[in-house]
């Protein structure tokens, strides 16, 4: 497939947006370990919101690279995960559960703020900008929103080494969490079937509809058909 110039731009852009949210993500995680005791990722140098401590060459660029570029290539991408001990915790289980959820909450608050954005955009003449412009800038923040919205729900998905798996473990009795983690071995190939034979959905749709509603109740209707 030939790929013209503005599609290679796109893709860029997309790239651009995407390396920030994961590094904001794997920030998120170094952050909350950091308050809670664990200088681990601080002292490796991960306390930083900065790309070239959190990307990862293949997961970081070239796979999600390749799916813009290709949107019909089933690949998805990842960040260097940020180490942590747990021995340095008061609590090692509750703390745990924290450090991972800070991941999937700061993809949370930037999804929020790109929401912010397009209800700026369209409902304020501030701007004063052309329709064109216009459409530009609504692309880039719906872009924004959809991806960081997709990180969050994705890494709240149960299974290793998501980081739903971690809240998941904490939250079960000790025996129950004991047994779960016996399935951490297949975790990743569990994702991997996911990917590619759709059951995935299973998670993204009744998120998609639990936006759609919170969206709906908070009156934000022209919102809902933006996006």
């Amino acid at each position: 497939m030939a790929l013209d110039q503005s599609h290679v731009i796109q893709a860029f852009i997309q790239l651009s947006i995407l390396v920030f949210s994961l590094s904001l993500h794997e920030f998120g995680h170094a952050y909350v370990a950091n308050r809670l005791g664990d200088p681990t990722a601080r002292m490796l140098g991960r306390l930083t919101i900065n790309p070239l401590a959190h990307a990862d060459p293949i997961g970081t660029i070239l796979f999600p690279l390749i799916r813009f570029l290709y949107p019909g290539v089933l690949l998805f991408g990842w960040a260097k995960p940020v180490p942590v001990t747990p021995e340095n915790f008061k609590n090692p289980r509750r703390d745990g559960a924290l450090v991972a959820a800070a991941g999937p909450t700061v993809n949370v608050l930037i999804a929020l703020v790109s929401l912010l954005a397009l209800i700026i955009l369209v409902n304020s003449q501030f701007f004063d900008l052309d329709a064109t412009s216009q459409g530009i800038l609504l692309d880039f923040f719906k872009f924004f929103f959809w991806l960081n919205f997709a990180l969050a729900v994705f890494n709240l998905i149960p299974l290793y080494p998501l980081d739903g798996s971690w809240i998941i473990k904490a939250l079960l009795p000790g025996p129950l969490s004991y047994q779960y983690s016996r399935i951490d071995r297949w975790g990743i190939w569990i994702l991997i079937a996911g990917l590619y034979l759709g059951f995935l959905d299973y998670f993204f749709q009744p998120a998609i509809k639990g936006l759609v509603i919170v969206l709906h109740l908070l009156g934000m209707d022209n919102l809902i058909a933006l996006l």
